[in-house]
């Protein structure tokens, strides 16, 4: 976790992730170290996935599930289809470290999409703020025709969603992929705006008809599902099922 992955990446021997590679797992700030692990040792296999205290230090049943998913990706072999249907439920509610307060109130769970409820294609991307920090550098992957861009963050306000949101836009990218999946956004501040996060992606796409599926659930709310990053993706809203391979 934190702001400041990105300082360390010019200081790691990817020639020897190459000839011994290794699995990367984590999210939010990590998504720099797992983006330039793949740019750079692309044999590695990176997971957006769980942290240790954070995920696991949760409280059940929401840790449990969490390691559901989590296991079920590392234990598939490479090349090989895994799938999953989404939790029922969700919540981001801060609550229950150390010491249990109270049960923390959840939410029935729904993937929601615009102009189409399947996608399909190379899933690339993670969280939001931290692509900030890595965009433009060899350590952000080339986007290719039809890819699938995964963005997720949270407790941003409205304002500092907007300015990421444009400079994805600013950088030619959505005019290169084939659709997006937007995470749950945890304690989101709308600013006093009214707006959410997909509301305010939708202006900066000003009209631009994207598939959009929102509201999955790889992100800081809980449970996570394990995200390999730069595999072959098949995600439906509708069904709540997402699937990977060749990761």
């Amino acid at each position: 976790g934190g702001s400041n992955t990105n300082s360390v990446l010019p200081y790691i021997d990817y020639s020897y992730l190459v000839k011994h590679p290794k699995t990367f797992v984590g999210y939010s700030d990590a998504s720099a170290l797992l983006l330039a692990v793949k740019t750079q040792a692309p044999n590695c296999r990176v997971l957006y996935g769980p942290a240790l205290v954070a995920s696991f230090g949760e409280w059940p049943p929401y840790n449990e599930l969490t390691w559901q998913y989590f296991k079920k990706i590392v234990d598939t072999p490479s090349k090989t289809l895994v799938s999953f249907k989404a939790p029922d439920f969700w919540t981001d509610e801060k609550a229950n470290w150390e010491d249990f307060e109270h049960e923390k109130k959840n939410h029935k769970n729904l993937w929601k999409y615009i102009n189409s409820p399947v996608l399909s294609g190379r899933l690339i991307g993670g969280n939001l703020n931290t692509i900030y920090g890595i965009l433009a550098s060899r350590y952000f992957p080339k986007i290719s025709d039809g890819d699938i861009l995964f963005l997720e963050d949270s407790e941003k306000d409205a304002a500092t969603v907007e300015k990421n949101f444009a400079m994805i836009k600013d950088a030619g990218i959505f005019d290169k992929v084939k659709g997006i999946i937007l995470g749950k956004h945890a304690l989101f501040d709308d600013d006093g705006s009214n707006r959410l996060p997909i509301e305010i992606l939708q202006e900066v796409l000003n009209n631009r008809k994207l598939p959009i599926i929102y509201d999955y659930d790889s992100c800081h709310t809980i449970p996570m599902i394990t995200t390999p990053i730069a595999c072959q993706v098949r995600i439906d809203a509708k069904n709540m099922t997402v699937s990977f391979a060749d990761f």
